[in-house]
């Protein structure tokens, strides 16, 4: 495959298809805009976007691959459609250069030590080792003069040099904030490759929507992004279907701050460094069911409950051959977890980790889950097991055969009825 993006010129193809919508209704106007390479930070997808303005539209990104050097910004009302895996958004190996003073808050300079190794243009991210997510800072080099860079954007908080302040050529390769009735569908994003660097916040994920509605993402996988695969934070009724993440350095698919009424299904969290799936702040009224989380550092389905979560259910996947649990849900209450195939997780030490763990967990339904280990040398020799100030819980008609220990309860008011052990 060619690789876009720094040769040729940028082309515009709009297709018009009018639509009859039935008696009295009128017509409708499909545009698509269909791509080819440009020398820009975005190898010209932005600037088709753009060029559809308020109207909306199709944009397809045809097979090959495109580098990026900033975030490709989504905007309501526009889906990014591409050619399936031969679609490739890519980013160079990441440059990560400290900082040589310290900066103030609202300021836009940054000194850095030694060569920068940054370009007008590009994008990147400051943060350091004391706070990091939404207090940190991303911005679009302006200028630099020496070892001053010059930012687009104001930095959130004063940083200094003692903690470790650094500024890294690392942005979401999507992003969108407050975007409605969008959509992301039929492509490759790929960070990288064979990363094993230092794990970027969630700000940085490989897609970062933030703040939106009715997005639909589809058909998307991303590989070995420095930070998690793909996050939506905070907006509501979003759907992520079809999706993979293999190999990123945080978590697969990541889901929090406040986010409402999301379905995550048939997706693929494989060989990620965190959870294959994570459940952040205030999730609620969200499904994440019928997909695949194995071989992760942490586990299968984690975070469940943590931050305020409430009223979720987790249905109908298999978590598999993790490094700790297979579903871990800690410090929270009102969740379902049922139909789970929980298989041979706890890699990193033989019985450490139960399948499912319920920790200060109240008011939860874990039922009809199926928890096994199909090693020659079991490493998942605990079932399903509450701990801490854990209880009024159900955990009926699970099937923990083969388990050491199959239910562990420890709260007084918990139930533990037709499990077979």
């Amino acid at each position: 495959m060619s690789d876009h993006a720094l040769d040729g010129t940028l082309h515009k193809f709009a297709h018009q298809m009018w639509v009859f919508q039935g008696e009295n209704q009128g017509l409708l106007m499909d545009r698509q805009i269909y791509v080819e390479p440009m020398t820009s930070p975005t190898a010209g997808i932005q600037e088709a976007i753009d060029s559809l303005q308020e109207q909306g539209g199709r944009v397809h990104i045809p097979a090959g691959r495109w580098h990026l050097s900033r975030s490709i910004c989504l905007p309501s009302g526009v889906s990014l459609v591409g050619d399936g895996p031969a679609t490739v958004l890519h980013i160079s190996p990441l440059k990560v250069a400290r900082l040589a003073k310290a900066v103030r808050k609202g300021g836009r300079v940054l000194t850095l030590k030694g060569k920068v190794p940054y370009r007008v243009g590009q994008e990147i991210g400051i943060s350091d080792e004391v706070l990091s997510g939404w207090r940190g800072t991303h911005g679009i080099v302006e200028a630099i003069k020496g070892q001053r860079v010059h930012l687009s954007a104001r930095f959130n908080r004063g940083l200094s040099v003692a903690d470790d302040a650094k500024a890294v050529s690392l942005f979401p390769a999507i992003t969108a904030d407050g975007a409605t009735d969008a959509e992301l569908a039929n492509f490759t994003i790929r960070g990288p490759k064979g990363y094993k660097g230092k794990w970027w916040d969630f700000t940085y994920s490989a897609i970062h929507l933030v703040s939106c509605q009715r997005v639909r993402v589809t058909n998307v996988t991303v590989f070995e992004w420095p930070s998690d695969g793909i996050g939506v934070q905070r907006g509501s009724d979003v759907q992520v279907s079809q999706c993979q993440s293999h190999g990123c350095r945080g978590h697969g698919f990541h889901p929090g701050t406040g986010l409402a009424r999301s379905v995550w299904s048939h997706n693929i969290g494989k060989g990620n460094g965190g959870d294959g799936f994570f459940f952040c702040a205030r999730v609620h009224h969200s499904t994440c069911s019928d997909s695949v989380f194995s071989e992760n550092g942490l586990a299968g389905i984690g975070g469940v409950a943590r931050g305020g979560d409430h009223h979720n259910i987790i249905s109908d996947n298999v978590c598999s051959y993790n490094q700790k649990w297979g579903i871990e849900a800690t410090r929270g209450d009102e969740q379902i977890i049922t139909g789970n195939l929980v298989l041979s997780n706890s890699q990193e030490r033989a019985g450490e980790f139960p399948g499912i763990r319920l920790h200060d967990m109240e008011r939860n339904v874990v039922t009809s889950n199926r928890l096994a280990d199909d090693q020659n040398e079991p490493t998942q020799t605990q079932g399903i097991v509450e701990s801490g100030a854990t209880d009024y819980n159900l955990i009926s008609s699970n099937l923990c055969a083969g388990m050491k220990q199959g239910v562990i309860i420890v709260g007084a008011h918990s139930r533990a009825e037709g499990n077979l052990t």
